[in-house]
């Protein structure tokens, strides 16, 4: 007997089929009834439930069908049955592979019959299908790493029902694991069940921001928010995590050791073997054991604590500039409206004043933008709040903007959402190509500057601001915030030879208004609300890039016209920290493989100081 087929009949214990319907013994889901029938068996349920479209599930009980419009807060009850319609799955994604995590492979000629095979298999919540001995199904538990792979054709099995009531203009902020990129909100549910660390999603202008975990509630405008009904993943048939044991408990079934995980914050993973539920507090590596089944937590965290990481590559920075530490205190002029450009004084100080308040990068052409990762300070450790990267087609938690919103010919904010080449407008966020060119209109008076200065772009975050939480006007739909407090930019990029490329940091009100008309900076001395320069070319043809900084009442403003030499052979890594807890503002370059240090999703207080020092 082959192991796919001994998979099959094991599963076939917990979980049955019959007319259309999947079933789970000795299962409740607790609430949502839309109407009960009465039938002699569990399996008359389903036809029962397959008559409503609103239905998706059951539970039979006592001779009674309970038909449900959502299954969640799943539990043991004793001789109940639960049902659900069966699965079907989603677009078949062309050109992508989610490597890691097979646990079958079937022979299809068509990416569509792979579908049924994943329907077939309990363990399946997504399938790759690639061209391999004629064409081969490789079923997985759950989604990985989204990678391009010509050829390779992706797609995942919905279940209807697995997500609780969409909340509307609600946003739960952080703990983002992933996105992807989908039409409607309904559609973020399979992506979320399908990755482990998931338990939670949001959905903006075409995007699902997966989260580990429910953050703050927030109202935000256009967002929905849903959550994954069960607690844990499907069942990993024959699969075992050796070692890192909690404790144990006595279960009849492999799924009941779900509850039993999800009650010990400190377990991550349950693998149940002849009645016992091994509680773990580390997911190591799988490997096949006949019998076993394992179920994993949604949300928490699946691998140990990261090994202290090695002190940053310093041998390797090729130019580096550091501003003098100081007090910093002045006024500038918040604009309050852009009507009439109305503007009131505001004060600011601190070490790092005025780039202690929201800021944004900006990005002029021609440039080639590899990478980017932001850092922020918990207190204990820097934290990556958000990244981008152009090679693998991934974001998080950031938006590339660019001044061609045509509100601004009624009079509104040029600030909108940029098309991948940096130089259109989108109504929606869209996944910016890495490519910046050395053009835009120059006709266009209000969106900045014209064909001799090159195309640009800037990076928000993606949350919206609201008058709370966001300081001086914003438009409605594309006021978005910027990175507040004390933060860390890292940007792999590559200059062209022409043109005058740059990259600095504005204060985030200023693109919110309008970078090249009323705003809160003004022009060169006095700073006003800020503009950091961190590599700047000012004469085209020059191979030198300068950086200033403009902050406040300064006059004359510090800086250097040729700290370094444009990245034009090979892309460099520039790194700059703007430290309240230091004072310290200073910009490194690196070189092109040194992003990959900073390519993590913490940095080390220690690590970071020895950047500064």
């Amino acid at each position: 007997m082959n192991w796919v087929v001994a998979l099959a009949l094991c599963l076939a214990v917990l979980t049955s089929h019959t007319h259309g319907c999947a079933q789970d013994a000795d299962t409740d889901y607790f609430g949502n009834d839309i109407a009960s029938t009465t039938r002699p068996s569990a399996g008359d349920c389903c036809q029962d439930c397959s008559a409503r479209d609103n239905c998706v599930g059951y539970v039979y009980t006592n001779g009674v069908c309970w038909l449900k419009s959502q299954l969640t807060a799943r539990s043991f009850k004793a001789g109940a049955t639960a049902g659900y319609k069966a699965n079907s799955c989603s677009a078949i994604e062309q050109d992508i592979d989610y490597p890691g995590f097979d646990i079958a492979s079937t022979k299809r000629t068509d990416a569509a019959q792979c579908c049924d095979d994943c329907t077939a298999n309990p363990s399946c919540s997504v399938f790759v299908w690639s061209s391999y001995q004629g064409g081969t199904c490789w079923l997985k538990s759950q989604k990985g790493v989204r990678v391009a792979a010509a050829g390779a054709r992706a797609g995942s099995r919905t279940t209807a029902g697995q997500c609780g009531a969409i909340e509307d203009n609600t946003d739960y902020w952080g703990n983002d694991v992933a996105s992807t990129q989908r039409a409607s909100a309904d559609l973020c549910c399979d992506d979320c069940a399908a990755n482990a660390q998931c338990s939670v999603f949001v959905w903006l202008r075409g995007t699902c921001y997966l989260k580990s975990q429910k953050g703050a509630k927030s109202t935000l405008n256009g967002a929905k928010a849903g959550s994954v009904g069960s607690q844990c993943t499907p069942l990993e048939a024959n699969t075992d995590y050796k070692g890192n044991d909690l404790g144990t408990t006595s279960r009849a079934n492999a799924g009941d050791c779900c509850a039993d995980c999800v009650a010990n914050p400190k377990c991550i993973v349950a693998v149940w073997f002849q009645g016992t539920c091994y509680l773990k507090h580390t997911k190591g590596a799988a490997s096949t054991s006949n019998g076993a089944s394992a179920v994993t937590v949604r949300g928490r965290t699946s691998s140990p604590p990261p090994a202290n990481k090695p002190p940053p590559p310093m041998q390797n920075v090729q130019a580096q500039f550091a501003y003098p530490k100081s007090w910093k205190a002045g006024t500038y002029d918040m604009v309050t409206s852009l009507q009439g450009c109305q503007k009131r004084s505001v004060y600011s100080q601190g070490t790092i004043a005025p780039y202690h308040e929201e800021v944004s990068m900006v990005f002029r052409g021609p440039m080639d933008i590899y990478d980017v990762s932001v850092f922020q300070f918990t207190g204990a450790k820097w934290v990556r709040s958000s990244k981008y990267s152009a090679g693998t087609g991934y974001s998080n938690n950031i938006a590339f903007m660019n001044n061609a919103n045509p509100d601004k010919y009624n009079g509104g904010a040029p600030q909108g959402y940029a098309t991948a080449d940096g130089i259109g407008f989108s109504r929606d966020p869209v996944q910016f190509g890495g490519w910046l060119r050395d053009a835009s209109n120059p006709s266009d008076q209000f969106g900045g500057p014209g064909i001799t200065t090159g195309a640009e772009v800037n990076i928000m975050q993606a949350s919206k601001c609201t008058a709370d939480s966001c300081l001086g006007y914003f438009p409605a739909n594309y006021g978005l915030h910027g990175w507040g407090g004390s933060k860390i930019f890292v940007t792999k990029v590559r200059f062209g030879a022409g043109g005058i490329p740059a990259i600095w940091l504005l204060n985030a009100q200023v693109l919110r208004s309008n970078q090249y008309g009323c705003n809160c900076r003004g022009r060169a001395d006095p700073g006003g609300c800020g503009e950091l320069d961190v590599a700047e070319a000012i004469y085209a043809g020059t191979t030198t890039i300068a950086t200033h900084n403009y902050y406040l009442n300064a006059n004359p403003s510090p800086g250097h016209d040729t700290w370094t030499t444009r990245p034009t052979n090979a892309p460099a890594t520039f790194v700059t920290i703007l430290d309240e807890t230091t004072g310290s503002l200073k910009i490194l370059k690196f070189g092109d493989g040194d992003y990959n240090y900073f390519d993590t999703d913490e940095l080390s207080i220690d690590n970071v100081n020895t950047l500064v020092a």
